[in-house]
Order: structure tokens, then C-alpha cells, then sequence
């Protein structure tokens, strides 16, 4: 009998690396695919084969159409999206895709819910799930009204991190105000807060934690949690080192309260924040995707990318839900990031959570690199080429830089905070 195939999207991403290494490991023949000829996930010896198809991202019919006869040419017996815009298509034509594969993604009504983070939190804070207080605006226009009740500093979200246009994907971000002034000039300036709904919310300062489940049509599968202990950017954002912890059942019990409703299918990962006033967690977000700290999940043995296709086959699927509590995983590179801005991007200091350590005990974290129970997420003693091809491309990069040596590398990118 010839191996399970299973067909990873954007290579580019950790996540598609941890896939890749987790099926293969398992015996599952893993194509990987990527916007580029080359990338991260198809550099590790799990992969079998790399293929370069449309951008998912600007040209998204032609992504549909490619993949659509790519899975019928190729004989690929399970499709694994990993980015939120690669989750979407493939979840939109799932219908037709599944006469000729096998996929775990949701309901596209479910994940495109969830994906409206404006409508998430409303329909969250309907369903006694608890959110920061927020303003919810359309548009600039309608910003006006709500300007009287707005708390600084303030953060604002997007409704939408990836919006589709009639040119692709528009990506947007995060951003801050500490007063009305930078609020309003964020609002002017930027076209996806101009022209769409987004949040005003209270900043919520306190640890991330991150509640992570794959869930049978509405069901509970497997669940995992984690705390972020640093990230980058410094201010909030993906996590660049973090830690397993148990599972609280009140955050567990809130994220099923939210998805069994909509029948949720594959996995999900739900980020909250623990205010550190009074300790009352928040939900801030829920990604209806693979996370970037994935790898985390495995090392402490919760294996949710072969689960998860051992779902989209119809197989029988482990339940245990035990893990090892206080198993680390650090991101090197986005690590050093970390270190990086903290050091030479002293105008971002402003944006710190209170309680942040100073540039001095940043740079003593960072030379800490052996601890009890710490993982590194690209760095693989028996799997050396994906590290070495991000470690290459990463110099490069901050070779060239002189103006921005801690921007995101577009190889290995996070799309958010997790």
C-alpha cells in the first residue's frame, strides 16, 4: 500500500514546519507547498516534495483552481491549510475539494465568524464569554460618536486581520493610541481603518495565555493551553518563547461555549488575557487556524496536526488529554527580534506593558539558552536544514536592513499573536 499523502500549505510558516515534521515522522508522505520555489518547511527532510503554486494571498482564484486540480492530479489524501487566507479558500470550497481529499477545517460560516473579530467579540460577549471593554466602529466617520468613551492608552484592532479585496488580500494591524490625537491620526492615515470596522479597546495588561483545542463537528477532541512569556514586537504580538500550563476549565468551558454552537471542526486556538489588576481573564481573539507556537504543543505531546488528520479521514482519534506542564519552546530568531528592538528601538518604549524588564535584564533573559524543560522551535538536532535556511535568509536580511533590523522576515512570519 502506498503512504497517507498529505499536502501542507505556506511552507514559509513554522507552523507548516512543525505539520511537516509531525506527519512525517508518522510515515505520511508530506508535499509542501509555497507562494516561493523554496521555503522553510520543504527544507526539512520530511518533506518529499516541494511545489510553488499561485499566491493564496493576491491571486486567489488561481489558488482555488490549483489546488483544486492539484489534489485530483496528485492523488492527496489530506489538504492541511495553515494561514488564516489558505484556511478560508480551502474551507469556502471544501465541498468540491472533498470529493477528491479529505480536509478538517470548519464550517466556512463558522470560520468566517470567527474570523470577524468585531462579530466574535460581540457574539462573545452575548454568550457571558468575558471581552476588555471595546468600542465597536464602523468606519472613521462613525468614529466621532464614540470618541467620549474611549479610555487611553488604547489599542485598536481591525475587525479583520486579512481583508479580501477585489486585488487579493489586504493585510492589516494592530496599533496604539495614547491619546486622542494618535487615535484620530491613526484613523486618517491608515486605509483599512478609514474604510472598515474595527475596535477601540482598553489595553488589557497581564499574561497571554493560549487555549488550543481540535473539536469534532462541535466536539471536544483535544485540548492543550500555554503562557507567553516574552514576544515580539516587546509590546504584544507572536510569542518568541512560552510555556505549557495546565488547562483551566473556565477557559476551556468559554471556548466551547463559542464553538460547539457553530459546529466547529478542526482546530482552533483562543487567546486570552489575564488582567493583571484583578486577574479576570479576557478573550481577545480566536483564530480559527494553526497557531505559531504549534511546535509547543508536541513537545509537551499533544500531537494536533496528525490528530487532526486522523479527524479529516474519518479515523478513530485519541482522546487523552494529558500533557507535560512546564515544557518550553523558544523561537531563536524571533527571540533575538525581541532582544533587538528592546536594545536599539528606544521610540517602542512606550508601548511596553508596565512591569516590563529593563533593556539590561532583556539581554541577561536572552543569554539564558539552557533551561529545564526548554525546546528551540526551528532547531532540530536530526532535522538541521530548516535552520539553517532561516538562520541564512535572517542575515541576509539584517545585512541589508539599516534602518529596520527587527522587522518580521516574510519566510517565517506569524500572522498573530499566539
Amino acid at each position: 500500500m502506498r503512504p497517507l499523502t498529505a499536502f501542507v500549505t505556506d511552507g514559509d510558516q513554522r507552523p507548516a514546519l512543525a505539520i511537516t515534521r509531525s506527519l512525517g515522522r508518522r510515515g505520511i508522505a508530506v508535499v509542501v507547498g509555497a507562494e516561493q520555489p523554496r521555503s522553510l518547511a520543504s527544507a526539512s527532510k520530511y518533506a518529499v516534495r516541494h511545489v510553488t503554486y499561485p499566491s493564496a494571498q493576491h491571486q486567489p482564484d488561481a489558488f482555488d483552481r490549483f489546488l483544486l486540480d492539484f489534489v485530483q492530479r496528485e492523488r492527496i489524501d489530506v489538504v492541511v491549510p495553515v494561514t488564516d487566507v489558505t484556511t478560508h479558500l480551502v474551507a469556502k470550497q471544501a465541498g468540491a475539494l472533498n470529493r477528491f481529499t479529505a480536509t478538517a477545517v470548519p464550517p466556512f460560516a463558522a470560520f468566517d465568524a470567527v474570523s470577524n473579530k468585531s462579530a466574535l467579540l460581540q457574539y462573545a460577549a452575548s454568550s457571558g464569554v468575558p471581552i476588555p471593554p471595546t468600542q465597536f466602529v464602523e468606519d472613521r466617520v462613525a468614529l466621532a460618536a464614540l470618541l467620549d468613551q474611549i479610555d487611553y492608552p488604547a489599542v485598536i484592532k481591525p475587525a479583520r486581520s486579512r481583508i479580501r479585496t477585489g486585488g487579493g488580500w489586504l493585510t492589516t494591524g494592530v496599533q496604539y493610541a495614547h491619546n486622542r490625537a494618535e487615535l484620530l491620526q491613526k484613523y486618517r492615515d491608515l486605509g483599512y481603518l478609514n474604510r472598515h470596522p474595527s475596535m477601540v479597546q482598553e489595553r488589557i495588561v497581564g499574561p497571554g495565555i493560549g487555549v488550543f483545542v481540535l473539536c469534532n463537528r462541535g466536539q471536544l477532541c483535544a485540548a492543550f493551553a500555554h503562557r507567553r512569556l516574552r514576544e515580539k514586537p516587546p509590546s504584544g504580538g507572536v510569542s518568541v518563547l512560552c510555556e505549557s500550563i495546565a488547562l483551566d476549565p473556565e477557559l476551556l468551558e468559554y471556548a466551547m461555549r463559542l464553538l460547539a454552537p457553530l459546529q466547529w471542526h478542526g482546530v482552533a486556538m483562543m487567546e486570552f488575557k489575564q488582567d493583571r489588576r484583578s486577574g479576570r481573564p479576557f478573550l481577545m481573539e480566536v483564530n480559527g487556524r494553526f497557531w505559531g507556537s504549534l511546535q509547543l504543543a508536541l513537545d509537551a505531546g499533544v500531537d494536533f496536526p496528525y490528530l487532526s488528520c486522523q479527524l479529516a479521514l474519518g479515523r478513530p482519534i485519541d482522546t487523552t488529554r494529558e500533557y507535560r506542564v512546564g515544557v518550553k519552546n523558544r523561537w531563536l530568531l524571533g527571540d533575538l527580534d525581541h532582544l533587538l528592538t528592546r536594545l536599539f528601538h528606544r521610540d517602542r518604549e512606550q508601548h511596553l506593558p508596565d512591569g516590563s524588564p529593563s533593556r539590561a535584564r532583556a539581554l541577561f533573559n536572552f543569554l539564558q539558552p539552557v533551561g529545564s524543560g526548554l525546546h528551540y522551535d526551528v532547531i532540530s538536532g536530526d532535522d538541521p536544514r530548516p535552520f539553517l535556511r532561516e538562520a541564512s535568509q535572517y542575515v541576509r536580511q539584517l545585512a541589508t536592513s539599516t534602518t529596520e533590523p527587527t522587522r518580521h522576515r516574510g519566510e517565517v512570519r506569524c500572522e498573530s499573536a499566539t
